[in-house]
């Protein structure tokens, strides 16, 4: 069961990183965001996506809990996959649901968004490092590798869509938010909201 598992996750994030690197690297194919919610993208991306992903997590787990000892590696890991879990489910609430899968419903800067242009894709790909350290198998670090790519890949994906959609306001936020993270930003002092 495990092998069939592992199987699963490989061949749909292997094809969702292929897929996602050229939508945001060539004009091939335009895979995310979802032009609209009965496009044929949303048919491919949505199972490689959740099927990838989810496979990956099954997998880890039952890594995990086929293990003989626990030692160092779940220390560091188990916190660090359920921190990556908690502020990924933080960011849909900070985001909005709609906004999480390709709503277009306006742009959000503040919270979580204030350090970091994609923070739920920084804390899944922390969530999946955790998940690799306490599974702590070559397999589950392959899988949890090709799920952290997904994560680095829809930004650049995403990018030239925010930008047509939000223009000069979308461009400003780029200018003064990291892709990711830097440490900079989270130690700024805060500044007073815009009204």
């Amino acid at each position: 069961m495990h092998l069939a598992i592992f199987a699963i996750a490989l061949a749909a994030l292997s094809a969702l990183n292929i897929l996602l690197a050229l939508t945001a690297f060539s004009d091939t194919i335009k895979l995310w965001p979802l032009p609209a919610r009965d496009a044929w993208q949303a048919y491919v991306f949505w199972p490689l996506f959740r099927g990838g992903l989810g496979a990956t997590i099954l997998f880890g787990i039952l890594t995990f809990a086929g293990a003989h000892g626990h030692g160092w590696e779940a220390l560091i890991g188990v916190p660090m996959a359920l921190a990556g879990l908690a502020l990924t489910v933080y960011g849909y609430f900070d985001l909005g649901i709609g906004k999480t899968y390709g709503g277009d419903d306006g742009l959000v800067t503040s919270g979580l968004y204030r350090y970091s242009r994609n923070p739920q894709y920084v804390s899944s790909i922390l969530g999946f490092a955790g998940l690799a350290i306490a599974a702590d198998t070559e397999r589950a670090a392959l899988l949890c590798l090709l799920a952290a790519g997904v994560y680095v890949l829809l930004p650049y994906a995403e990018e030239p869509w925010l930008a047509r959609l939000y223009g000069a306001r979308y461009e400003a936020y780029k200018r003064a938010t990291p892709r990711f993270l830097s440490l900079s930003k989270l130690f700024e002092k805060p500044v007073a909201a815009e009204r």
